[in-house]
């Protein structure tokens, strides 16, 4: 039952809307605020001074709102519940709820799941960070679950938020420029688990900051590469065999798979249904994408790498070459360099650098290997192709994008471009984002 009468959606994106459609229903009062929209009048607030703060006895912040912020802090000194997108949707969904976290693969394992439901016969829906906010769930009629990408930041208020089976894919350095430090980042991520008992499972990557920090016992648990394992060439799940490696047509991210694999055992779904789901899954767009082939140069699209993690574990999958160009740069999100300069394999034989933090990136580059400097993404992509021979070329930024584009996606379509502009041999300055 829901206990609050007077309600403040703080942000109002996709996330705040889908929240509004929800209190008109219930028939809840509620205002709007917008850090970045100034309507006043109605349900909405140009300003949210502390007298109006405390009018309220529910804040529902978006994932944008920190909750460092400063009217956050202060209404949660005032008694006010503040809680996040993601924990209302919770209180409102009606099915089981398969969440996956992690610093990378989030979004590749929730569209992976979805599509091995629903190949399986399974009525589900894939939402949260991956597309619609969890609180749309309520459109939804007699599904089996949702299963719901789960961000940092949506984790940030939650309080009793427990997924049926929860998924903690791996952990690095990300979003410190939010969360302040590392601990705080592991701490958010594990709090997934905090109000899982014995009818719930969590899956585990099999890294240190993650066992020796995860202290729920209660919770049924799964560790990738112990409990769901590749065994000389067998995928093992308890110790059941299910099929040969060699039956999965890709197992580039075969931790991801062992993943999908262990929440597809915990349901139930047989081995055949499994395998046949994961094999006629296609891949992500922007996550380490073969885009083209331009002379002798082979790119790949990875614009979806927005961390250093993620930015290694592209290259460690493309050790199969031997010449890559990495092209880095963007937004910088405090992250320390060196970390990332330091793993590169030696098949990286060059590094241009682009972007607002470019500067910062080739500082640590040092001796490492070759490395250049360009301002922005088109000129790194055609430097890239000059000083390249016979090597792939790949667009893994270990930055955000929002210094040039307005997310992860609208750069790499623009990659995209200037790679097919430069097989077609077209003008250059015609690219537009």
């Amino acid at each position: 039952m829901f206990k609050y009468k007077n309600v403040l959606i703080y942000g109002y994106s996709k996330s705040g809307k889908a929240v509004e459609r929800i209190l008109i229903n219930m028939e809840v009062n509620y205002k709007i605020y917008d850090d970045n929209m100034r309507l006043d009048g109605g349900k909405y607030l140009s300003k949210l001074p502390k007298k109006e703060i405390v009018k309220f006895d529910l804040i529902v912040i978006s994932p944008a709102v920190s909750i460092y912020n400063k009217l956050i802090k202060y209404a949660e000194s005032e008694g006010i519940r503040v809680i996040s997108e993601l924990e209302f949707g919770y209180l409102v969904c009606p099915y089981p709820i398969i969440a996956v976290t992690g610093t990378n693969g989030k979004t590749t394992v929730v569209k992976l799941l979805e599509h091995c439901f629903d190949s399986a016969g399974y009525k589900v829906k894939a939402l949260g960070n991956v597309g619609e906010p969890l609180s749309e769930i309520v459109k939804y009629e007699k599904l089996d679950f949702a299963i719901v990408e789960v961000s940092s930041f949506q984790l940030e208020a939650t309080y009793k938020f427990k997924p049926y089976i929860g998924v903690l894919l791996n952990i690095d350095e990300d979003h410190l420029d939010r969360h302040k430090t590392f601990a705080n980042y592991l701490n958010l991520k594990l709090g997934l688990f905090k109000n899982c008992n014995n009818e719930n499972y969590a899956v585990l990557g099999n890294q240190k900051e993650i066992l020796n920090n995860f202290d729920n016992e209660t919770v049924n648990t799964v560790v990738l590469n112990k409990d769901c394992k590749i065994d000389n060439g067998v995928v093992c799940y308890n110790d059941e065999q299910l099929f040969e490696v060699s039956q999965l047509n890709d197992f580039t991210f075969m931790d991801n798979i062992l993943a999908v694999i262990s929440v597809l055992k915990i349901v139930g779904l047989e081995n055949e249904k499994i395998l046949m789901g994961i094999n006629t899954f296609v891949g992500l767009e922007h996550r380490l994408e073969y885009v083209d082939t331009v002379g002798d140069n082979i790119f790949y699209n990875d614009s979806k790498a927005t961390n250093p993690h993620s930015t290694i574990n592209a290259v460690m999958k493309l050790k199969r070459y031997d010449n890559i160009t990495l092209l880095l740069g963007g937004q910088d999100k405090d992250f320390d360099f060196n970390r990332l300069i330091e793993k590169l394999p030696s098949n990286v034989h060059n590094i241009v650098c682009f972007g607002k933090c470019r500067k910062k990136i080739f500082k640590c580059i040092k001796d490492k290997t070759k490395a250049y400097l360009q301002t922005d993404l088109k000129s790194a992509v055609v430097l890239a192709n000059q000083i390249t021979k016979n090597g792939v070329i790949l667009l893994s930024p270990a930055c955000a994008s929002f210094d040039e584009f307005k997310g992860y996606a609208e750069r790499g379509k623009y990659f995209k471009n200037i790679v097919l502009a430069l097989k077609q041999s077209t003008n250059l300055k015609e690219i537009v984002c």
